[in-house]
């Protein structure tokens, strides 16, 4: 015989199992920014917005269920990790020393050096990462929360997969 507690757990683990089961249903896309040089996915449905940011960075901004994604271009000469950074730094308001920078390589999916970093600001939990690649330098990343990343790290995990630059 089953006991209250254990049908509370069966009964909890089936609730966390479905609502697991319909965050990873969003489908996801390939967003090319052709005239900024660099693709990520992006949920279906959501249609990129473009702007320009200050110091000569332009690209896109896209929101989806309390979801953003960033990805910005500075085309032209490599600046230094340290420029971008401090750049970054100033876009997401979370100090580097706040950052904890999770892989970093050179020659991968266009990027000729790069960075991939997460911060964290109160609940909101921010990743992507930072470089340059073949046309100039990059920023690209998302904002969730800490508990959204929490639950889907494997979504998030294709996310990071899909940052290639033309």
């Amino acid at each position: 015989m089953i006991s209250k507690a254990q049908w509370l757990r069966l009964a909890a683990g089936i609730c966390l199992a479905l609502a697991v089961q319909a965050a990873g249903a969003a489908e996801w896309r390939t967003y090319r920014a052709s005239s900024y040089g660099f693709s990520m996915l992006i949920p279906t449905g959501v249609t990129p917005t473009t702007r320009e940011w200050p110091g000569g960075w332009g690209g896109l901004t896209a929101e989806f269920e309390g979801v953003r994604v960033n990805g910005q271009a500075k085309l032209g000469a490599h600046e230094s990790d340290a420029a971008i950074e401090k750049y970054a730094v100033g876009v997401i308001g979370v100090p580097a020393s706040a950052w904890r920078i999770v892989d970093s390589g050179t020659n991968q999916n266009g990027w000729a050096r790069y960075r991939l970093f997460e911060a964290v600001r109160g609940s909101t939990f921010f990743f992507g990462g930072y470089g340059v690649g073949p046309r100039g330098n990059y920023l690209l990343y998302m904002q969730t929360t800490v508990a959204d990343y929490n639950a889907h790290k494997a979504e998030y995990a294709k996310w990071y997969d899909s940052l290639k630059l033309d």
